[in-house]
């Protein structure tokens, strides 16, 4: 019976020796402390709280960014003891349109007391990242008065989210194959998607060109409120009539749209334009529709402010005539070839003459 009570007695101190010199100590739980021993003495420790596994777990949309608390160290030296530690990130493994830092990345050290804590403050700024995980391990540096060490600490995990995204669709209107000085009309849908966990509230900018009007009782949102305003008083009649990229008497047109989307939602905006009648001051009269041919941006591609991610513009374009002796005969836009071709013998100073219909401008 005594050998027995022996054998007991030395399997339990053997126990007690085993957990005494282990370097950490891990409570089976989510959310726990991890205590490194760094010097042989049983009580000397350095402290650092891990979740999961992680030290840190930063959740961030695209085209955002974000303070976070990195890891929290807690000194358990004893003989009061003053440790300074200084953390260094192994940032290699992160996209190269994410931004993150840590304080001490400068190499500035951190003292924390004898029995006290420090949390490490980091911050991440992303752009047009793809969404995912993204782990950096992390090494403590730590030395105090008789000693140091470097601690492989628990890393950060972060998580890049969707950020909410804008597209734009043609929903009716040609975009190719026009003819000059025709009516033409377009409606076109601007989509905002949410694919986050929250509500979004976003403002969604756009400009429509100066060749162009909104038909205001042929456009509508599926939320929110817009409005649209001229972007400046225009010009009366400036530069060559009727030709691209000449001053307009009426301006280009601006639109906002403020609007909340909830999470995992969406919103659209469908936009109804038309051609504009212009001005032609040395020409005479008005025409409605293109006056030139080429291509021309039906928008300039809708913005969501908060983001700073613009969508996709929509371009038409326009014909030209194939030929200059085409070009200056009845039905084939007589005005532009006496503006624009040497071959119809006039300048802009002169007027095609319509009525004769030889492509023969009047002087």
């Amino acid at each position: 019976m005594k050998a027995l009570f022996s054998i007991i007695i030395t399997l339990a101190l053997a126990s007690l020796i085993l957990v005494g010199s282990s370097g950490t100590f891990v409570s089976f739980e989510a959310s726990r402390e991890v205590k490194v021993q760094v010097v042989p003495h049983e009580n000397e420790y350095l402290g650092f709280d891990c979740e999961d596994g992680h030290a840190a777990v930063v959740e961030v949309s695209a085209n955002s960014e974000t303070d976070f608390d990195a890891l929290t160290v807690r000194n358990y030296l004893n003989e009061l003891k003053d440790v300074w530690i200084r953390l260094a990130p192994d940032y290699s493994g992160l996209p190269g349109n994410v931004d993150m830092s840590i304080e001490t990345d400068d190499g500035t050290e951190r003292r924390i007391a004898s029995g006290d804590e420090y949390t490490f403050i980091g911050h991440v700024s992303v752009s047009d990242v793809v969404p995912g995980e993204y782990i950096i391990p992390v090494t403590m540096y730590a030395h105090w008065n008789g000693g140091d060490a470097v601690i492989e600490t628990c890393s950060i995990k972060l998580i890049v989210k969707g950020g909410p995204t804008i597209e734009k669709t043609l929903l009716y209107g040609n975009t190719s194959g026009i003819p000059l000085k025709t009516y033409q009309e377009w409606v076109f849908q601007i989509l905002v998607t949410n694919p986050t966990g929250e509500d979004l509230t976003l403002t969604i900018t756009d400009t429509i060109p100066a060749e162009f009007n909104v038909s205001l009782d042929r456009t509508s949102a599926s939320a929110g409120t817009y409005r649209f305003w001229a972007a400046n008083d225009g010009n009366q009649c400036g530069g060559h009539c009727g030709k691209k990229g000449g001053h307009h008497a009426q301006p280009a047109t601006k639109m906002e749209w403020n609007v909340t989307i909830p999470a995992g939602g969406s919103a659209h905006m469908n936009v109804t334009i038309f051609t504009r009648t212009k001005n032609n001051c040395h020409c005479g009269g008005g025409h409605v529709g293109f006056t030139s041919c080429g291509e021309y941006n039906l928008n300039e591609g809708a913005t969501i402010v908060q983001y700073g991610i613009t969508s996709n513009a929509l371009v038409v374009t326009v014909d030209c005539c194939d030929d200059h002796d085409g070009c200056c005969h009845d039905g084939c836009c007589h005005d532009d070839c006496c503006q624009e071709h040497d071959e119809c013998g006039c300048n802009h100073d002169h007027d095609y003459n319509h009525e004769n219909g030889t492509g023969e401008c009047e002087g």
